[in-house]
Order: C-alpha cells, then sequence, then structure tokens
C-alpha cells in the first residue's frame, strides 16, 4: 500500500530592474509574474513532480504610510495586490511587511518597483522635500503617479508639471472617508486625470473605492471639491461637539442631546439640499427663515452660552458673518444670500 502525498505549494514572485534593497536581488519592474511552484511531496520526503504556472499578480507602491497611507496599503494587500511600501520611519514598513507588503528602504525603489505609485504624505511641502533630497525626478519616466496628498492649487499645478515634464502620468486624488472606509461602500475618492490614464488605474482605484468618481480632467477639482465638503463637515461637527459642550455645561444629559440631534438629520439633509439649489437657482430672496431671524437665533444662543460659560468663539464668528450679510441689505433675504458674503466676487 502506497503512502500518501501531500501537495505543497511555494509562491516565488519576480519582479525585475531594480534590486530590492531588503534582499540584494534584481526586481523586474513592470507586471508582476507570480510563479506558483507545485511540488507533491511523501511523508518520507520524496519529491514525486512538479509544475510550473504563471497568473498575473496587480502591483503598485505606496509612500507615506500615516493614518490613511496605511490604510491603502493595507486595503490593496487584502485585495489581492503586490504593494511595495516606504515611509521615513521605518516601523509603519515593518508592519505592512508583517501582511505581507514589500519594504523598501528608499522612495527611489518604490518608485522603480511599480509603474503605478500612490503618494499619500501629509503634504506637498513633505513630498517636495522627499523628491530633492532623493532627486527623484529621473524616476518619474514611465511612471503613473496617484496622488492623494492634500495641497493648494498652486501645489498641484506645480507637482503636475514636474511630473509631466519629467514623462510620468498623474492622477489627482483626494480621499473623504476615515481609512476603515476605504474598500467598503463608505470609501469616498475624487479623482481627476486623462481617461485613458484613470483607465489604466481603475483597478487599483476601484479597489479602494468601487464606486470612485471621476472629475474630468482638470486636477484642480479634487483639492477644490474636497475643501468644500470639509468645510461643510467641519462646520457641522464643530456645531455638535459646540452644542455638547452647551449641554453639558447647563446639566442636559448627552444621550438626550443626541436622541434629539439624531432627530434632525432629515431635516438637516434637506435644507442642505434647499441651500444649494437655491444658490445655484439664484433663489436667494425666497425665505421661510430670514437672515435677521437666523442672527437674532444665533444671539440667543450666544447669551445662554454665556451665562453658563462656555467658549463663544464659533458662535461670534457666526455671528460676524451675519452681520455683514445685514450690512449689505439682506435682513429678509434666505440664508442662501450668505453666499455672496464668502464668494464677493460673483
Amino acid at each position: 500500500m502506497g503512502l500518501p502525498e501531500y501537495p505543497l505549494k511555494r509562491i516565488y514572485n519576480f519582479k525585475g530592474l531594480s534590486v530590492r534593497p531588503s534582499i540584494g536581488y534584481p526586481l523586474p519592474r513592470g507586471p508582476s509574474e507570480t510563479m506558483v511552484l507545485e511540488t507533491t511531496i511523501s511523508p518520507l520526503g520524496g519529491v514525486h513532480y512538479m509544475s510550473n504556472k504563471q497568473a498575473s499578480t496587480p502591483e503598485v507602491s505606496v509612500i507615506g504610510l500615516g493614518a490613511m497611507g496605511s490604510g491603502i496599503a493595507r486595503t490593496l494587500i487584502e485585495g489581492g495586490f503586490t504593494v511595495s511600501v516606504w515611509n521615513r520611519s521605518r516601523s509603519k514598513v515593518d508592519t505592512l511587511v508583517a501582511i505581507g507588503a514589500i519594504g523598501c528602504d528608499e522612495p527611489r525603489d518604490a518608485l522603480n518597483a511599480n509603474t503605478h505609485v500612490i503618494v499619500c504624505v501629509s503634504d506637498y511641502a513633505v513630498w517636495r522635500r522627499i523628491i530633492q533630497e532623493n532627486s527623484l525626478e529621473s524616476h518619474f519616466e514611465d511612471t503613473c503617479i496617484i496622488q492623494l496628498t492634500t495641497g493648494t492649487i498652486d501645489d498641484v499645478q506645480t507637482h503636475a508639471s514636474l511630473i509631466q515634464d519629467n514623462g510620468g502620468r498623474l492622477v489627482e486624488g483626494a480621499v473623504m472617508c476615515y481609512p476603515r472606509n476605504l474598500g467598503t461602500d463608505e470609501a469616498a475618492l475624487l479623482l481627476s486625470g486623462t481617461p485613458d490614464v484613470l483607465d489604466e488605474c481603475a483597478s487599483i482605484l476601484s479597489a479602494l473605492d468601487a464606486n470612485w468618481t471621476s472629475l474630468g480632467e482638470d486636477i484642480n477639482q479634487p483639492s477644490v471639491l474636497s475643501r468644500s465638503l470639509m468645510s461643510g463637515l467641519t462646520g457641522a461637527l464643530m456645531g455638535l461637539v459646540n452644542g455638547a459642550a452647551i449641554c453639558r455645561a447647563g446639566g442636559v444629559p448627552l444621550d438626550v442631546f443626541m436622541k434629539f440631534n439624531e432627530g434632525t438629520n432629515n431635516i438637516l439633509l434637506a435644507e442642505q439640499r434647499r441651500l444649494i439649489e437655491a444658490i445655484r437657482d439664484g433663489r436667494t430672496k425666497e425665505n421661510e427663515a430670514s437672515i435677521k431671524a437666523w442672527a437674532e437665533g444665533n444671539q440667543a444662543l450666544n447669551s445662554v452660552a454665556a451665562s453658563l460659560g462656555t467658549d463663544l468663539t464659533l458662535q461670534n464668528a457666526i455671528q460676524a458673518v451675519f452681520q455683514e450679510g445685514r450690512r449689505r441689505g439682506l435682513d429678509e433675504h434666505d440664508l442662501s444670500a450668505l453666499v455672496d458674503v464668502f464668494d464677493p466676487s460673483q
């Protein structure tokens, strides 16, 4: 009676042209191939056969491993990508190597490892410093940079010129979700680029956000839209925290505050839609609550907050906007009319 045989699978990744710094053997650049060596062995150690087959493995590099960059790399690894990573502090690299990433000692190694490279550092000043300190300009040729770093319009334009002048391709983007949302229905990527470049990056982008949004070829759009959305989100959340402070100081249980606040969510959503449509259509004179009424309500809020000893910074800033609107004769206009206070150019 023969002894049973047990399959043993060994997987080797071959990636070439650059050198993996931690190991030192050549790694071909470009689309990777994973060679799967399947060997059947007996319990006594005899090798009975070996067969080779090759399967395509998508590859990408990630430069910058803060909370968002690490989340991006982790999501791609879990999605079956071969991911090379670099970060100034090695500990964050090692954390991802432990779950399957390929660690790079230098940023140029991450650029050379793959033709698609995601950059997600804290700001463009940091990215410029990384480029300058490591003379990375020559490594952009034939590389597609997926830029997910927050910056100004000037930053975006200067960076685009740098990449394109050195033979690279660019997707400019912004992430509008928490790292934990990546790869789920709650992910939100805002992206701009030429159709051909977005198309070549589609598998990477879809692994992060299956419903990612193209804003066209204007590379300023992700920065403008993401900061605009952040304005609304920050205002709402700061107002919520401020309200919680007033309740706490006034002895209202926060569970009660939360219950009634949740009840206003549908009203808030409907009002947001109405305000944007009013601004779009120029219907800022129609109102159910005038700017004058809003200003008086905010002043009453100020009085309550002051009597409880809570900070008035947020309410005072809001009141200043109301006062400017009233100075312009907008007393009986809708709240949406304040768009001209924020954007007097129109």
